[in-house]
């Protein structure tokens, strides 16, 4: 895309995808394919199960971009910024997808990647849902559901083995029924308030990730036996009603030495009253709890800032966190944000020292 080109979609929301990018896609797409016939008799579960999850996310990122290809319908069209961003999230976790499906056939165990799958980061519009987005997702939804349509219809046959996923898709296309209502009246040009465009779009991404649940559980359905039934992570301390509840163990015993306690617990107190805990952020703390069990990280320090979590630094790398491929030596840490900003997830060689704890009066 060229410059002017980008202030153009800057301005206007839209994003117009340049040939070489649609090519690209169609080659990961070929690749993904390609992987899936290699593996379709391979004797390894886990192999089978990642080529599923890729093939999931391929097919996704494919529908959200169905304007952007040109047809014999209608030419290649704008989408909106959202979606192009949307389907590059998903894009972008295939390669490693396919890298750990082909080591795990090989070898059995060599991948590093835990299963399931999750979507990863939900892109989110700064104002009104674009409407071209929600159909976009509406189309995802019904790929997804092609997809596995046959193999649901097989495992309803076997419903004591596979019963997660039939009971995961009962309340995936229930909610996936209630956003088909919404979009429908928006496409058929009645005026619906904006908390309606805001629920669709959650519906659709509800019914996505359950989605990809349940092609991976398809293939294993062992998977589904520890993942709650709304297809999100589970309780996890983050939903304690702890205000120290992510707080490095280091941190708390230089605080409590320092005579800082009462100060940092009215901070504590301030920034879990003010921070929404995301999908996203669970996801972090059960995959780092995962990587510390299994000695792949050890605790490096802590954040400077409020509310003073571990940074963490990798000893057996590399190691997956978040879409993020981290090697050896490396730190990593999720910076749950200020004044109740979104947090975000920063690695990096190393981190500087810093010269003291900052609070809210600093």
């Amino acid at each position: 895309m060229g410059f002017l080109d980008r202030i153009r979609s800057s301005i206007s929301g839209k994003w117009i995808d340049s040939p070489e990018h649609l090519e690209g896609y169609k080659r990961m797409g070929e690749e993904v394919f390609e992987v899936v016939v290699e593996l379709a008799d391979c004797p390894n579960l886990k192999a089978r199960t990642i080529i599923q999850a890729a093939k999931s996310l391929q097919v996704m990122g494919d529908a959200l971009l169905l304007n952007a290809y040109s047809s014999d319908a209608h030419k290649s069209l704008p989408v909106p910024m959202m979606t192009h961003e949307q389907a590059e999230a998903w894009y972008g976790k295939i390669p490693d997808l396919l890298v750990a499906a082909r080591q795990e056939a090989a070898f059995e165990g060599s991948s590093k990647i835990h299963l399931p799958i999750r979507l990863g980061k939900r892109i989110e519009s700064s104002g009104l849902c674009p409407v071209e987005h929600l159909a976009g997702m509406r189309r995802a939804t019904d790929e997804m559901e092609s997809m596995f349509k046959e193999r649901m219809e097989h495992a309803r046959l076997r419903a004591d083995l596979y019963k997660e996923a039939i009971l995961l898709y009962e309340e995936a296309r229930t909610r996936r029924g209630t956003g088909d209502a919404t979009v429908g009246s928006i496409l058929g040009g009645r005026h619906v308030p904006r908390s309606s465009h805001e629920e669709a779009e959650t519906q659709y991404w509800t019914t996505l990730s359950s989605y990809l649940l349940i092609a991976q559980g398809l293939e294993d359905p062992s998977l589904l036996k520890n993942a709650s039934p709304s297809g999100q992570y589970a309780y996890s301390k983050l939903d304690a009603n702890d205000v120290w509840k992510v707080t490095s163990p280091i941190a708390i015993r230089e605080i409590r030495q320092d005579g800082e306690w009462d100060e940092a617990e009215r901070d504590l107190e301030e920034h879990w009253r003010q921070h929404q805990v995301t999908n996203v952020e669970r996801e972090y703390v059960s995959t780092t709890e995962q990587l510390i069990s299994r000695g792949e990280i050890h605790e490096d320090g802590y954040w400077a800032s409020c509310p003073f979590q571990a940074v963490y630094r990798v000893t057996k790398g590399p190691v997956h966190v978040l879409n993020h491929t981290i090697p050896t030596g490396h730190v990593f840490v999720w910076d749950y944000g200020e004044d109740g900003e979104p947090g975000r997830f920063i690695t990096q060689a190393s981190f500087g020292r810093a010269d003291s704890r900052q609070y809210c009066d600093d």
